[in-house]
């Protein structure tokens, strides 16, 4: 069940969407156990595409031919937005934090 997902409203005429600030007020603890082998699966697939972000964010929008010619070997900074060695697109943070 993933309702929880859908997008909220405060009312019936959907006008107005809630804040996530305004969600984590009803929110509720799980009535089942949370399974620590998901649980760590999930947030081993994070940190995978936070790194993979990382790695990758110099060559974002370059040709593939570039890619031939300088394949991704180690974090470096740079690229299209011009990040420091190893930090992530603002991207990343938006697919982390919509999680």
């Amino acid at each position: 069940n993933t309702t929880w997902f859908d997008v909220q409203f405060h009312d019936n005429k959907q006008t107005k969407v809630k804040k996530p600030d305004e969600l984590q007020n009803g929110m509720n603890v799980p009535n089942a156990l949370i399974n620590d082998e998901i649980l760590n699966r999930i947030r081993g697939s994070m940190a995978g595409m936070a790194l993979g972000d990382a790695l990758g964010a110099h060559v974002e929008f370059r040709p593939h031919q570039y890619l031939l010619n300088n394949p991704v070997k180690d974090l470096e900074s740079g690229g299209t937005w011009g990040l420091t060695k190893g930090q992530v697109s603002r991207l990343c943070f938006v697919y982390l934090f919509r999680i």
